[in-house]
């Protein structure tokens, strides 16, 4: 490394320091941890410097051991040795791949010329990068952080980009509807309802100026104060949130790094808040005060715009007298002679609804489009059983060891076998999958020609195995006949469309098959496949020996027919199995039957050890104790989730600000109806007291507003159900644009908005009453607030 690289790149001591000169080296902390090799600082290492190579190729840090059972096709060829002296200590960087074939040791660059180059580029315009590596960098291997990136909003990828932006549109169209609505309706109640002071006060020379002007200047008033503290209140929540979730942020960018989370609040955000804010109470302000000023003054104080009443208007029919009486009735003919003042009720649960339904679509999709992208494996720990561990101890005597370890919650074991170049006929894949083949790869397939599928088979411990066709009620005896095991077919699989910029999911077999007809190539002794070429119209297929030399073969003899008899199909899989990515499916038998379809090759495999955890970095030492209490190197345990902390805070931090949202969203929603209702209610003080004094009781007071919160929420839900579907669709049309997925609706969300509408409503209703309920009749009518 130069100068430059400990600065500008993350390395982060542990003890020691950093190497001054060519001599001095610094090793990672994983080396002992999880490679089980121990130095100390001023231990003196001599090395031996060169290349790898593969097939004429050189081989980088990023590339893992090539060929076969741990890299055995692949060679090493030393150009020189080396003495270092060891200085210091630093943590797993984050530019050293989890497949890394080795450890990553940093020393100071000597100027001699090296085969291979990492160069490290931090540029000044972000947005112009894509740009600049293609005019600059054309023709070298490159990579592009976009994972930090994607965190300024900017990619190469058009359908990342219409799906980012687009459910930022969403997001921040249904925070402002809520807002806006909830500070609208509170001026309109309050500015309608004092329509009468406004005719008293014209009546004694107050202009039409004069009337707006104070409405507007309450409205300023009322700003002033509302608006810093709405502002230091949205600043405080969020940074609750990132404190609370610092740890989840940290994982997300950069798994071991310890970064800190601070709030940055940026003057542009604070001004557009307080610019939206204001405007909208100025707006919500202006438009019930222009009705109201418009208005004569002796129209104003009589109420005649209020209340009008036409006989032929106010009918109701029948069926309400039947089913709710006498008090059903007067509130159906309250509600048509004075529609204005319930129309603010219904108004205000119809956007509560769109509110909740909306924010509630948009975090189901949101976490739908996530898990389809990012999908980490379920496991946390693996555990890898080799040859040389089986002449200590037998398979089950480790197994249960690591099993047994306190925070283990679900193991098993598995071995897996890669065919070799295997081609599946397009007469067995689904017609799905071959239109996705015409449009991405550009091939027309036809029953009996063969196109490449990888095919990965494990055999997993029979009793998980068996434990997975129960739950999927699966026939076991037909699967696991120890004389002709038939495999479960995982076809699930999750394909990129390069030109489209798109994710799509589909199920890669018919469903109807019952034989997987296939081909693969043939094994050759001292022999691998290399490549296909085309002679004169005839595919050839190359293979290479250890030492470079290739031979050429036709189909005839490169292929060998084989077919599979299918026991099942299936879109789930056991949890140490990954989902298929691209064009793969997973052959899933019981371990039992490893010996039946592998024959002689099963002798030579290696088994691996999968470990669910509640916590795996406190087990992954618990199992490094036991493996070094049994004698046995700690090499072979590898603690995967370390490696998948990003993947899964992402799926943590959508959770997390998801629900922070729903609670939020449901929070507007809430008082907005609770508003409403109450501040109506208490409005009609002068009503109830005078149908108290012409002798209706607390019951029939009971069965009329039962009445009209049944009303108010039945008309909420007609308006609102359709308008949140439809926001739900816009949000489905965001998500589509790069994921493949199928509109659904969360109907989970609709039933509890519909409980939630009259819990509310109810709620409210009965808090207003029983405040109402101690009024004196006659006080109450001499008040003039109607």
């Amino acid at each position: 490394m130069d100068g430059r690289f400990a600065s500008t790149m993350p390395v982060k001591l542990t003890t020691g320091r950093l190497p001054e000169n060519p001599s001095e080296i610094i090793l990672p902390a994983h080396l002992e941890t999880n490679g089980g090799v121990k130095y100390s600082a001023g231990d003196v290492l001599e090395l031996d410097i060169g290349i790898r190579e593969y097939d004429g190729a050189c081989l980088d840090q990023n590339v893992p051991l090539m060929g076969p059972d741990g890299g055995e096709s692949e060679r090493f060829t030393v150009k020189e040795r080396r003495i270092y002296t060891v200085v210091g200590f630093y943590e797993r960087p984050s530019f050293e791949p989890f497949s890394a074939p080795g450890y990553t040791a940093l020393t100071i660059d000597d100027g001699e010329k090296t085969y291979t180059y990492d160069v490290y580029l931090k540029v000044r315009h972000p947005r112009e990068l894509y740009d600049f590596m293609d005019e600059t960098f054309y023709g070298y291997k490159r990579t592009i952080n976009n994972d930090y990136l994607s965190l300024f909003g900017i990619s190469n990828m058009g359908s990342f980009l219409g799906v980012f932006y687009g459910l930022g549109a969403i997001l921040i169209g249904i925070i402002m509807f809520g807002s806006i609505s909830l500070i609208y309706n509170a001026f309109s109640i309050s500015v309608s309802e004092r329509t009468k002071q406004f005719g008293i006060l014209s009546s004694v020379g107050a202009t039409k100026r004069q009337l707006m002007r104070g409405v507007l200047f309450e409205a300023f008033t009322l700003s002033t104060a509302g608006i810093p503290l709405g502002i230091l209140a949205g600043i405080l929540g969020i940074g609750v949130t990132f404190k609370f979730t610092e740890g989840l942020f940290s994982s997300l960018l950069g798994g071991s790094t310890k970064a800190v989370l601070h709030l940055h609040v940026t003057w542009q955000a604070i001004v557009i808040a307080a610019v939206i804010g204001f405007v909208t109470v100025l707006i919500s302000a202006y438009i019930p005060a222009r009705r109201a000023k418009n208005v004569s003054a002796i129209d104003a104080i009589r109420m005649t715009r209020d209340v009008r009443i036409e006989a032929r208007k106010v009918r109701t029919s029948g069926l309400i007298y039947k089913l709710f009486g006498f008090e059903g009735m007067l509130a159906r003919k309250n509600f048509k002679r004075n529609r204005k003042k319930y129309r603010a009720t219904v108004v205000s649960l119809f956007i509560s609804i769109v509110l909740f339904v909306s924010a509630s679509s948009f975090s189901s999709y949101l976490k739908k489009g996530t898990g389809a992208v990012i999908d980490p494996a379920e496991y946390d720990i693996i555990f890898t059983y080799t040859p040389d561990t089986a002449e200590k101890y037998t398979l089950n005597e480790i197994f249960d060891s690591l099993s047994n370890v306190n925070g283990v919650t679900e193991s098993g074991y598995a071995v897996m076998n890669s065919l070799y170049h295997p081609e599946i006929d397009a007469g067995n894949l689904s017609d799905e999958y071959l239109e996705f083949s015409r449009k991405s790869y550009n091939q027309d397939l036809k029953e009996g020609e063969y196109t490449y599928i990888n095919v990965m088979q494990y055999f997993i411990n029979d009793e998980v195995f068996r434990r997975f066709l129960e739950e999927n009620s699966m026939d076991i005896d037909f699967i696991m006949d120890p004389n002709n095991p038939r495999p479960v077919v995982y076809d699930y699989v999750k394909l990129f469309h390069y030109q489209e910029e798109k994710y799509y999911t589909m199920e890669l077999i018919k469903k109807d098959v019952k034989t997987i007809n296939m081909r693969k190539m043939a094994s050759m002794d001292g022999l691998f496949f290399s490549r296909e070429e085309e002679k004169n119209g005839r595919t050839q297929y190359i293979y290479t020996d250890d030492y470079g030399n290739e031979m050429e073969f036709p189909a005839q003899k490169a292929l060998m027919d084989h077919s599979i008899e299918v026991g099942a199909l299936t879109a789930k899989k056991p949890f140490m199995v990954v989902t298929n990515q691209g064009r793969h499916i997973s052959l899933l038998y019981p371990y039992s039957a490893a010996h039946k379809v592998l024959g002689e090759d099963f002798g030579y495999s290696t088994v691996q050890m999968f470990f669910k955890t509640k916590n795996h970095s406190a087990v992954y030492e618990k199992m490094l104790k036991v493996l070094s209490t049994m004698g046995l190197g700690t090499g072979e345990l590898y603690d995967y989730a370390e490696s998948l902390e990003s993947s899964r805070a992402i799926i943590t931090v959508i959770d997390v600000f998801s629900y922070g949202f729903i609670v939020l969203i449901s929070l507007i929603a809430a008082a907005n109806v609770f508003n409403t209702i109450s501040t109506n209610i208490g409005l009609r003080r002068r009503e109830f007291a005078m149908l108290k004094s012409i002798g209706m009781t607390q019951k029939m007071f009971n069965k009329m507003m039962n009445y009209e919160c049944l009303l108010y929420g039945i008309k909420g839900l007609l308006y609102g159900l359709p308008v949140s579907i439809g926001v739900t669709y816009l949000i489905y049309q965001s998500i589509k644009s790069g994921l493949e997925t199928t509109f659904f609706i969360p109907w989970y969300s609709i039933a509890i908005a519909v409980g939630s509408v009259f819990l509310v409503v109810f709620a409210t209703m009965l808090y207003s009453m029983d405040k109402i309920r101690k009024d004196n009749p006659i006080d109450a009518l001499k008040e003039e607030n109607l």
